[in-house]
C-alpha cells in the first residue's frame, strides 16, 4: 500500500516489466506499437524520458505553413499604408489565407506528432495548451497560434514561473484574454482571473480583490497588427497594489512571483498533470503534498516535475492502467501508430476527422479547455471513430480526391510516407488464424487490458457471415472500436 511518502519514490527496478513499459508508452505517447514498447522496455523509465523528452524538437519553419505565415505577415505590413478600399479587400484575402494556413497547420502538426520520436513531446505540449488555453476561434491568427505553441516547447526545459511569464506576454494570450486592452484607469480582469484560477492556483486560493489588484498591476501591455508586443509605461498603473496581503507598486513579473509564493501553486500543476496522464479524478492534496514540496524546492523545475512523476511508484500502480478514455487526438494518432499508417495529406479530410470526433484542431470551446473523460464519448463521436477505423480497412477512394489532394498524394508516395490503409496481404495473414487465436492476438496487441474472451463471440458471429480477408477486416475493426481500445 503506497503512502504519500513512498508514492513519489522511483519505481523499483524489479517492478519494471513489459506491462509497466506498455503503461508508460501509451501514457507518455499515444500507442502500444510493439516497436515502441520494446524500446521503452529496454530503455527503462529514466532512459525513456531522456530519449523521448530529453531534446526538444521545434515544429515551426516547416514547408507550406511557413510560406503562408510569411505571406500573412507581409500583408499586415501592407495594410498600414493602404486606402480604405484596399484595406477591406486585403482583410478579406487575409481571412481566406488565414483559414488555409490554419487547415495546413493542423495537418502538418498531426504528421509531426504522429512520428514516435515526437509523440511524447507533443502530448506534453498538448497538456500545457490545455492549461494555458488559447483557441483559434478567439485568436483568429494562425501564425500567432504557431508562435504560442512554440513558446510552450521552448519552455519545457525551464521552470514553471518562467513559462508563465513568457506565455503571459505572448501575442496569442494577450489577444485571447484581452491583456492588450488593459490600461491605467481601465484594467481588464480576464487574464488576471484565469492566471490565478486556471493557470496557477485553482479556485478558492485567491480573493476577488487579489484579481482586481493583479489586473491593475498588469496594465500597460500592448500588441500591434504585426504581433509586436510592447510595454508602455504611460499606460501602466504605477500606484501601490495589495495582492495576497503584500503591498507594492507591482508589475506583471511581480504578480507571477507573488503567485508562486502561495502554497497552492506547488500543488496546482502536479494535480493537473495527474488528471491528464494518470486519473481524471486527480490524486488529492494528501497524496500530492510530498511531490509539491519537492517541486517547490527544485525552483518549480518542469524537467524535475516530469521526471519525478513518470518514474514514480504511484504512476505505475495497476489501478491506473486502462482507466482513462482516449481523447480524439490520442485515438486518431494512436490508431495510425498502432497500424503503422501515415497521416493522409489532406487538410479537408484529416482535420474533419478530428472535428467529427469532437476535438477540432487547436480550438477548445472556452478558456477552461477540453473537459475530456466521458465527455469525449457520445453516439456521434463513437460513430465518427468507427467510421474512421472502417476507412482504414478499405482501399483509398482516390476517385473522390480533388486535384490538390491527388498532387499531395503523389508527393507523399515519392517521399515514402503513403501508407494510408491496411493492405489486403496483412488481412489475409490474419484470416489464416483460428478465431480463438485471432482474438488472443488482437486483444494483446491493441488493448491495454486484454480480454480476448470478450472478442471471441464477436469473431465467431462475424465468421458465419463472411470469410477470408473480409472476416479478418471485420474482426480488426471490432477490436479497434471495442470499449477497451477507447481506454489507455
Amino acid at each position: 500500500m503506497l503512502t504519500p511518502e513512498t508514492a513519489w519514490e522511483p519505481l523499483p527496478e524489479e517492478e519494471w516489466t513489459v506491462e509497466t513499459a506498455r503503461h508508460l508508452a501509451i501514457r507518455l505517447g499515444f500507442s502500444l506499437n510493439p516497436a515502441l514498447v520494446k524500446q521503452v522496455y529496454e530503455w527503462g523509465p529514466e532512459g525513456s524520458l531522456g530519449k523521448l523528452l530529453g531534446k526538444i524538437e521545434p515544429f515551426t519553419d516547416r514547408g507550406e505553413v511557413t510560406e503562408m505565415r510569411t505571406s500573412i505577415g507581409a500583408r499586415y505590413k501592407e495594410l498600414q499604408g493602404s486606402s480604405p478600399q484596399e484595406k477591406r479587400e486585403m482583410r478579406q484575402e487575409l481571412q481566406w489565407e488565414n483559414r488555409q494556413t490554419y487547415a495546413q497547420y493542423g495537418l502538418d502538426w498531426y504528421a509531426f506528432a504522429r512520428e514516435p520520436g515526437n509523440s511524447a513531446q507533443e502530448k506534453l505540449v498538448l497538456f500545457f495548451q490545455d492549461v494555458w488555453v488559447v483557441a483559434f476561434a478567439g485568436v483568429r491568427r494562425t501564425p500567432t497560434l504557431m508562435e504560442y505553441q512554440e513558446r510552450i516547447r521552448r519552455n519545457l526545459g525551464k521552470t514553471y514561473p518562467e513559462m508563465c511569464r513568457d506565455l503571459a506576454v505572448s501575442p496569442a494570450m494577450m489577444r485571447y484574454l484581452n491583456l492588450n486592452q488593459s490600461r491605467k484607469g481601465s484594467p481588464n480582469e480576464n487574464f488576471a482571473r484565469e492566471l490565478l484560477e486556471l493557470f496557477c492556483l485553482g479556485e478558492g486560493n485567491y480573493t476577488e480583490q487579489d484579481i482586481k489588484e493583479a489586473a491593475r498591476a498588469m496594465t500597460g501591455w500592448t500588441v500591434n497588427q504585426m504581433d509586436e508586443v510592447r510595454f508602455i509605461r504611460q499606460r501602466h498603473d504605477t500606484t501601490p497594489k495589495t495582492i495576497f496581503g503584500e503591498t507594492g507598486a507591482f508589475e506583471l513579473d511581480d504578480v507571477i512571483e507573488l503567485v508562486f509564493k502561495q502554497p497552492a501553486a506547488a500543488e496546482f500543476l502536479p494535480n493537473e498533470l495527474a488528471r491528464y496522464y494518470l486519473t481524471e479524478d486527480g490524486l488529492g492534496s494528501r497524496m500530492l503534498k510530498p511531490l509539491a514540496e519537492a517541486w517547490r524546492a527544485s525552483g518549480y523545475s518542469l524537467p524535475y516535475l516530469v521526471m519525478t512523476f513518470f518514474r514514480s511508484r504511484v504512476f505505475y500502480e495497476p489501478g491506473f492502467r486502462g482507466n482513462m478514455i482516449k481523447s480524439p487526438v490520442q485515438y486518431y494518432l494512436g490508431l495510425l501508430q498502432d497500424l503503422d499508417l501515415d497521416v493522409f495529406p489532406s487538410p479537408r479530410r484529416t482535420n474533419n476527422i478530428l472535428r467529427t470526433m469532437g476535438q477540432p484542431f487547436y480550438n477548445p470551446p472556452n478558456v477552461r479547455g477540453w473537459v475530456g473523460g466521458r465527455n469525449w464519448i457520445n453516439s456521434a463521436t463513437l460513430a465518427a471513430r468507427r467510421q474512421f477505423v472502417e476507412s482504414l480497412l478499405r482501399p483509398l477512394p482516390t476517385d473522390r480526391l480533388n486535384a490538390d489532394e491527388k498532387q499531395a498524394l503523389a508527393e507523399a508516395e515519392k517521399e515514402g510516407r503513403a501508407r494510408f490503409t491496411v493492405i489486403r496481404e496483412q488481412l489475409l495473414k490474419l484470416a489464416e488464424m483460428e478465431p480463438g487465436d485471432l482474438a488472443e492476438t488482437l486483444a494483446h496487441r491493441f488493448h491495454v487490458t486484454p480480454q480476448p474472451e470478450t472478442l471471441l463471440p464477436m469473431f465467431l458471429e462475424l465468421q458465419t457471415n463472411q470469410g477470408g480477408y473480409r472476416w479478418a477486416a471485420a474482426c480488426l475493426a471490432a477490436t479497434l472500436t471495442a470499449p477497451p481500445y477507447h481506454l489507455c
